[in-house]
């Protein structure tokens, strides 16, 4: 029994390099882990409750002392693992160079994808800067229209990060054949449940180029308004105008009927319904409501407005305002503005204005019922 034991224990499980790590060595490096986490916790709760990393020195001391800790820990491994001082350079390199996946003929080690991580950061840096200068500088020379700039920012952004990462594929040997049969699990796996996934990219593709919307513009989508703060390929973020942030998959706008009040002119029309009584002469009122549209700075004289009356209601006669404002973020606050105007002016032109009200009529009382006591 001990000898199958032993056996098990020291049964090698990968072969890094020139070293063997058995079962043995995986079960006491976890010690030592655990040990190095409890220990840096321990010190850091210890400065907190003393006060101590409001001080700049206290503060560097304990980073000073977290590197002593990690140092250790980090030798220990080495020592559990059978590797001489001496060798930790080479065990390092057997471990970045260790083959994790195989595509096609191309093998992928850690150092591979340590790689790809730094150029597809680079490239990410490098087209920022990129979209910056031409927004900055190369754009306004042509005097490109603000949404035409974007999809074109866009673009420059997402190519330089292809090319980052094609550079890097074929610099580390890796054949772009060799992504064949990736791209055959990635057809797969979107035949099956990627289909959203990518008829949302197709369709922030498609926003991008005809441009039904931009950023800045005010959008309905279902029932909710508000502004499109960011276009990104798969949802576009909107800002509400309670300021909160909906996160919108960008099919919705292909898909779905989207009102866009900043398309083309954006001057908006405003509408204001409001009733007054029976007895209120219907030409002084639409006087009233013309004075309460002038006294309103955010309405726009012309076009001149509009007053309609609409209808004999069941309480009152009704009317509505049309009048227009130079952008849709303005409106509900013109809406309001006018609001204010036309009640000043009815108080002060004594115009009423009524609430529902029901005339009930009784053909005959119900005979009275005595109680007997």
């Amino acid at each position: 029994m001990d000898i199958s034991v032993r056996e098990i224990l020291y049964h090698n499980i990968i072969a890094i390099g020139s070293y063997n790590i058995n079962i043995l060595q995986s079960l006491l490096i976890v010690p030592v882990f655990v040990l190095d986490i409890f220990s840096v916790r321990f010190l850091t709760r210890i400065f907190r409750r003393r006060k101590l990393l409001e001080k700049p020195f206290p503060r560097t001391a304990l980073r000073v002392l977290k590197g002593i800790i990690h140092f250790i820990a980090f030798i220990g491994i080495m020592r559990i693992l059978g590797v001489e001082l001496s060798n930790i350079l080479d065990f390092i390199v057997a471990i970045l160079n260790f083959k994790l996946i195989t595509v096609g003929e191309t093998h992928i080690s850690l150092v591979t994808i340590i790689v790809m991580v730094i150029v597809v950061y680079a490239s990410t840096k490098i087209a920022s800067i990129t979209r910056k200068y031409f927004d900055t500088n190369v754009f306004p020379r042509f005097n490109i229209d603000e949404g035409v700039r974007f999809t074109l920012s866009k673009l420059i952004g997402y190519l330089i990060i292809t090319i980052g990462i094609v550079i890097a594929l074929q610099g580390l040997g890796i054949k772009l054949t060799a992504l064949t049969v990736l791209a055959g699990v990635l057809g797969v796996g979107i035949g099956f449940g990627m289909q959203n996934i990518t008829a949302n990219f197709v369709s922030g593709l498609a926003i991008l180029f005809e441009r039904p919307i931009k950023e800045g513009d005010m959008v309905r989508i279902g029932t909710h308004i508000g502004t499109v703060k960011k276009i990104n390929l798969r949802a576009t973020v909107i800002q509400t105008i309670f300021n909160e942030h909906l996160i919108v998959p960008n099919s919705e706008f292909i898909n779905s009927i989207v009102e866009n009040m900043s398309y083309g002119d954006i001057k908006i029309r405003i509408k204001v319904d409001v009733g007054v009584a029976y007895d209120s002469d219907p030409f002084y009122v639409r006087e009233a409501l013309l004075e309460a549209v002038r006294k309103t700075d955010l309405i726009l004289s012309h076009p001149e407005p509009t007053i309609l009356f609409r209808e004999f209601g069941d309480s009152a006669l009704n009317f509505q305002v049309l009048a227009w404002v130079r952008s849709p973020e303005l409106r509900f606050r013109a809406e309001s503005d006018l609001h204010f105007a036309i009640v000043e002016e009815f108080n002060r032109r004594g115009i009423t204005i009524p609430f529902p009200q029901r005339d009930v009529y009784i053909k005959q009382m119900p005979p009275e019922q005595t109680r007997e006591i």
